[in-house]
């Protein structure tokens, strides 16, 4: 009986022991943040920030006193960015053009950043077939095929995603959300690329297997239809091509969120193209298709 007592005083002591760790974190210069997404036929738009030590719940710094000109090929000026607030610059009257080449430099407190950004082309994608098939045993897969006609004799980068629109029925409830699908496929080009494997909702892809022709691809969506609760209204696709920028970046970016959750796992960098800032200032030609449930 002493015996068990001593050994009911001992786990107490365990359980309810607590060391304090002091970790000494010390703060590092912030680096500049640049994030751009550029789209042909719409205006410029670039958002700064800086970087913030890990302990600084402050909220995020926005760069506000920088300026951004843009040159063209030939390094002529073809816009200011003015500030609109927030970090975010924006042009007035620029509108960048596929297939041609942009310079950025950022000034700020006598430091200059540069970065240079190519226009992707413009490109031919159709939509040819949907429909419900089974796939690797899943029952209701909507299986979507595309034509993409891929330009020859250049390096040419895609992407694809699908977001979802559902109503989430609780009840006598009724919620309309949206989130990105989930994607799966066999199909040869869009898994022969090992930077894919890293996401499922942003398929990312070269066309080193193109030969310079048209392909149909193939992709899918699983448990559209089967989720309880849940009524699945729409789909919109986003079929996008990229600058060699932006397929470094986004794939760097998946890979990078792919490991996120692992702690064991060598960090992921993100391949950006701001000499000496973080972030990336990349393009994309995008076309949107809206499929839509009965």
């Amino acid at each position: 009986m002493k015996s068990l007592v001593l050994y009911s005083l001992l786990l107490i002591a365990l359980v309810s022991c607590k060391r304090e760790i002091i970790i000494n974190i010390g703060d590092k210069p912030s680096v500049l943040v640049v994030d751009a997404a550029l789209y042909p036929d719409s205006f410029l738009c670039v958002n700064l920030s800086r970087t913030q030590n890990i302990t600084d719940n402050s909220g995020k710094k926005y760069i506000e006193d920088a300026s951004i000109e843009v040159f063209d090929a030939d390094t002529t000026i073809v816009d200011v960015l003015t500030h609109s607030g927030k970090g975010v610059y924006k042009s007035a009257v620029t509108k960048p053009e596929a297939g041609r080449q942009y310079l950025f430099k950022i000034t700020r407190n006598a430091e200059i950043y540069w970065a240079s950004e190519r226009i992707p082309d413009t490109m031919e994608c159709v939509i040819q077939d949907t429909s419900r098939i089974i796939f690797q045993g899943k029952n209701n897969f909507f299986q979507i095929q595309v034509r993409l006609n891929d330009p020859a004799l250049q390096k040419n980068f895609y992407g694809i995603q699908v977001k979802r629109f559902y109503k989430q029925i609780s009840g006598g409830d009724t919620q309309t959300l949206v989130e990105w699908s989930r994607l799966e496929s066999v199909d040869f080009i869009l898994t022969e690329d090992p930077l894919t494997r890293f996401s499922n909702k942003h398929l990312v892809f070269k066309d080193i297997k193109f030969n310079g022709s048209a392909q149909y691809l193939k992709f899918g969506i699983s448990d559209l239809f089967t989720t309880p609760g849940q009524v699945t209204t729409g789909l919109e696709l986003y079929m996008s091509s990229y600058s060699e920028n932006a397929y470094n970046y986004y794939s760097s970016v998946n890979e990078h969120l792919f490991y996120q959750s692992d702690p064991f796992s060598q960090p992921a960098i993100v391949r950006g193209n701001v000499n000496g800032a973080y972030g990336a200032i990349v393009s994309r030609f995008q076309q949107r298709y809206f499929l839509k449930f009965q």
